[in-house]
């Protein structure tokens, strides 16, 4: 490959030999909204093709790059940064090895990010808004982050699941989520158990004392 150059955006087009054929749509404005805030962090990879370049690496970025421009929020000859491969290239391998050979980042890393972002002054609208998502998730991921780091890392250890991190977070007791975990039992574990554990002293708005 050579080293990277820029090459305006109305220059390039999608390969019809990517390897992925489903697109996400909700993930594509998720990822325009990124772009949008942040840049665009990692560069094409394309082939000529004719007298445009044809992406084989990055398919999702530049349908991301092509909603920003017909947005306004670009321009159609924005400058994208990207490698342009060797004759002899494989763009099948590369288009696989492009979706196939990565992590996604953990869930509970994400909430602990997020929470990051808050602490640091960003309001939930701003974060929603660099990130491509609702105000709501944000809040729920938030409500997540602040779980005790003990339920936290039993979720990244895959003793908990994500059903069952959102039980715990009904309550901001730390002490109390932890004294529930270590409580529960192997064959009673699921969320609705977690849930009645944390609220078994609470008193229902229908109850006669509250009246």
């Amino acid at each position: 490959m050579s080293d990277i150059i820029n090459i305006p955006l109305n220059q390039l087009t999608a390969w019809k030999g990517n390897v992925r054929k489903t697109q996400n749509k909700g993930f594509i404005d998720e990822l325009a909204a990124s772009i949008k805030a942040h840049g665009l962090q990692q560069n094409l990879i394309v082939m000529k093709d004719g007298k445009k370049y044809a992406v084989i690496a990055g398919g999702q970025r530049l349908k991301a790059l092509q909603h920003l421009a017909k947005t306004g929020d670009i321009e159609a000859g924005h400058a994208v940064p990207c490698k342009v491969t060797a004759g002899n290239s494989d763009a099948t391998e590369l288009s696989l090895t492009e979706n196939v050979v990565r992590e996604n980042m953990h869930p509970a890393d994400q909430f602990e990010a997020f929470c990051k972002l808050i602490d640091k002054g960003a309001t939930v609208t701003d974060v929603a808004a660099r990130f491509g998502i609702t105000e709501t998730v944000v809040t729920q991921r938030l409500k997540l982050a602040r779980v005790s780091p003990v339920i936290l890392k039993a979720y990244r250890k895959e003793e908990l699941n994500l059903d069952q991190v959102m039980a715990f977070a009904i309550s901001d007791d730390h002490e109390a989520q932890e004294n529930v975990l270590d409580n529960l039992r192997e064959h009673d574990r699921d969320s609705r158990t977690i849930r009645d554990a944390l609220t078994e002293n609470d008193i229902p708005a229908t109850d006669k004392r509250v009246k």
